[in-house]
């Protein structure tokens, strides 16, 4: 703290304040320098920060929106997999389809054939006659023999095996997702210079742009 060095031994008049003046004047400069220096760094601070927050909120948009096109883009792909697949049984289906239905067409026309002569067997019962009871028998056996009966086909089979998909394998499916912290590196473009005790440096080289009348910049 600055006194009157003559004060120190006499009683204090007013012959000279020259040195405590001149004293307080150096630190009224140097606490507006401080001051001014603290705020620029701050404003400097907040400008980063916003632009960081900004662009942090930003790169979260735009990772949810590369989200949502991979998840529609993989829909997409399951869909058309998935009619493929069901395509792919149905032209199946309808080529083994064709095959029975011939299968059974044969069938029953031979069914029919073997009803036709059952009803010529049941009109032999009336027949007395011996001998045409005979010739008619034997026409009649002669027509069931012709009837081929055709081997039933192995039948075509289908089935799906449902496959289990575990949570862990289906995130093998989307790109991976970081978190992080950007680290921001202030550059004032200056040289520091340590002026006071604690965490503040100030660029002692500026305080030459600043005078006591000087307004100090608005944050």
């Amino acid at each position: 703290m600055p006194i009157c060095k003559i004060c120190v031994i006499e009683t204090h008049k007013s012959h000279d304040f020259a040195e405590i003046k001149q004293s307080t004047d150096g630190i009224k400069s140097e606490v507006k320098s401080v001051i001014v220096m603290k705020m620029r760094n701050l404003q400097s601070k907040i400008a980063d920060f916003d632009q960081g927050s900004n662009q942090y909120q930003a790169d979260v948009q735009k990772v949810i929106q590369a989200i949502r096109e991979e998840g529609r883009y993989l829909k997409e792909m399951i869909d058309t997999k998935v009619e493929g697949i069901i395509n792919t049984v149905k032209e199946k289906e309808t080529k083994n389809v064709q095959t029975l239905q011939s299968v059974g067409n044969e069938l029953k026309t031979a069914l029919d054939k073997a009803k036709e002569q059952q009803k010529f067997y049941q009109d032999t019962q009336g027949i007395k006659d011996t001998t045409k009871l005979l010739q008619k028998l034997t026409q009649i056996k002669s027509q069931i023999d012709q009837i081929e009966v055709i081997q039933i086909p192995i039948m075509p089979s289908v089935k799906y095996d449902k496959k289990t998909v575990a949570d862990s394998e289906t995130g093998k499916l989307f790109g991976e997702l970081t978190f992080g912290h950007v680290i921001m590196k202030i550059d004032l473009g200056f040289t520091v210079n340590r002026l006071r005790r604690g965490n503040d440096d100030i660029d002692s080289s500026s305080y030459s742009s600043y005078s006591d009348d000087d307004d100090l910049p608005d944050l």
